[in-house]
């Protein structure tokens, strides 16, 4: 394993190379006989497991908690490094959905399951995945990414919570070491081929097309029983804290049933989750089992949920076709909340520009739960926007982020229109106080970045201090240790850039730190 380690921090350091340096390595790396375990490595590393220094805590319900020797394999370091280069390089191929609201949603949900499981306190990220297939994966770091087509298809917020529940469970097992221990007994490889080909992208594009399509091969082959017990475990624990959020528990056979009676019907959606998550009805009998030991739950859907949702249906099958099915469903009262299709169907008329109808339609909904939520607040933020209403829409901004101040889409709309119409300013006096309140961010500091660029304010010290945080915050940090330096040779142009540059000065030795460790 030492050598795959070292040939890890080969593949991670040619990025820096030319293409005929990193394509020769990438060769070098297949004669040798090293680039199938590389594959599995970086699927296995990435995953199913975790870093950061996770604080381990006992198993959950008689699983094991499983020793250091377990994760002996890979150093926190090298794990940390492909968990956080695959979610880079699944933005780079511009896969992720930056929808704040669909964000804050699946980062609330998902952080209030893990806070049932013995990884309680632990930083787990949730992202949005734009594919239209039925699937979710987990990342060390505690990355969770679930795929548009998931939530779309999901009929309930149990069934959604029973997927999470599940990844959660892989990484609370720590299925990645596991899996490297005994790489050539059980692998996952459809998750391998997506993984594997995320992270070769950055090396050579033919490698991670023969990674990818290998990955798809493979994973025709039957599924190994080990990867099938790491499945029932997951379930166990999964469902486990399902129930303990105040989640039926019933959700999970049922989504699982479903998905095979979806594949009887030649559904390739439900087809690549279950490549993934191999069913078989030892996994639902034992699911139903344990569901029927526990008295049934009845939590209704969040308002936050069935908007999500919506907004994923746009996504999944386009706009046009959005406003046909509100329609027909408003017409023949075939839904679970009529809000929740208003605001679908606004949704749908804004993004095909029928301003007028969106409007209309929007302001339907006088159920006040419904039309003081932060997801609608944003829409019609957006509309007054569009209807040229500026200082309306700055204002309602503005009661909106008071109301809800963790709501990432409202001030992440605010930016937006606040940079598009010169309002910069008022940009840089709210990008101080999330500096102050979100400084973990690197959305925060991008935008931080970009009000200073040349192209709007044109301060060189903020700038490069601001990208220079962005790259610290992703944990690149010989990139952010260049843009510091860069920021401490600018000149200072405005009052507070001292207190900037005593920042930066602050920031060289802690980011030189990071990198000797």
């Amino acid at each position: 394993m030492k050598i795959l380690g070292s040939i890890l921090d080969q593949l991670y350091q040619s990025r820096k190379e030319s293409p005929q340096i990193q394509r020769d390595l990438v060769l070098d790396i297949a004669r040798r006989g090293f680039l199938k375990q590389v594959v599995s490595a970086t699927a296995f590393g990435v995953a199913l497991g975790t870093c950061n220094h996770f604080a381990y805590a006992t198993g959950i319900n008689g699983l094991p908690d499983l020793g250091d020797n377990d994760r002996s394999n890979l150093s926190p370091y090298q794990a940390d490094l492909l968990g956080k280069q695959v979610i880079l390089n699944i933005y780079a191929q511009g896969s992720m959905v930056d929808d704040y609201d669909c964000l804050d949603y699946l980062n609330t949900l998902g952080s209030q399951l893990v806070s049932f499981s013995p990884m309680a306190g632990d930083q787990f990220n949730f992202y949005l995945i734009k594919d239209r297939e039925i699937n979710a994966f987990a990342l060390p770091g505690g990355y969770i990414c679930a795929y548009n087509g998931l939530i779309y298809t999901t009929l309930s917020e149990a069934e959604l919570s029973s997927v999470l529940s599940h990844e959660i469970g892989h990484v609370v097992q720590h299925h990645i070491f596991r899996n490297i221990s005994v790489q050539n007994r059980a692998q996952w490889t459809s998750v391998a081929g997506l993984l594997a080909g995320a992270l070769l992208a950055t090396v050579s594009p033919s490698a991670a097309m023969a990674a990818i399509q290998g990955g798809q091969g493979l994973a025709q082959q039957n599924m190994l029983s080990f990867s099938r017990d790491y499945e029932r475990e997951a379930d166990r624990v999964g469902q486990q804290l399902m129930y303990q959020a105040g989640f039926d528990a019933h959700a999970m056979p049922e989504f699982f049933q479903r998905m095979q009676d979806a594949y009887k019907f030649n559904s390739n959606d439900a087809l690549a989750f279950l490549q993934t998550h191999p069913v078989t009805v030892e996994r639902l009998s034992e699911a139903e089992s344990r569901a029927n030991q526990m008295p049934v739950k009845m939590r209704q859907d969040s308002i936050d949920f069935l908007l999500v949702r919506e907004k994923c249906r746009i996504r999944q099958i386009s706009s046009e076709d959005a406003t046909k099915f509100y329609l027909n469903s408003i017409a023949s009262k075939r839904y679970v909340s009529l809000e929740a299709q208003q605001y679908g169907l606004s949704l749908s008329y804004f993004l095909t520009k029928q301003l007028k109808a969106s409007i209309a339609t929007l302001n339907k909904i006088n159920n006040p739960h419904y039309m003081n939520h932060p997801i609608i607040l944003g829409l019609r933020a957006k509309l007054l926007i569009a209807n040229r209403e500026n200082k309306l829409a700055d204002k309602l901004y503005d009661q909106a982020i008071e109301s809800y101040p963790n709501h990432k889409g409202l001030w992440m709309g605010q930016l937006e229109f606040l940079m598009a119409g010169n309002g910069y300013s008022k940009a840089g006096a709210r990008l101080d106080e999330l500096a102050q309140t979100n400084a973990s961010d690197p959305d925060v500091w991008d935008q931080y970045a970009i009000l200073y660029s040349d192209t709007k304010l044109d301060n060189p010290l903020r700038y490069h201090y601001g990208l220079g945080n962005e790259f610290y915050t992703l944990g690149n940090y010989q990139l952010a240790l260049e843009q510091y330096q860069a920021a401490m040779k600018a000149k200072v142009k405005q009052a507070g850039d001292d207190n900037i540059q005593d920042l930066v000065s602050a920031k060289i030795p802690d980011a030189l730190r990071k990198l000797k460790t």
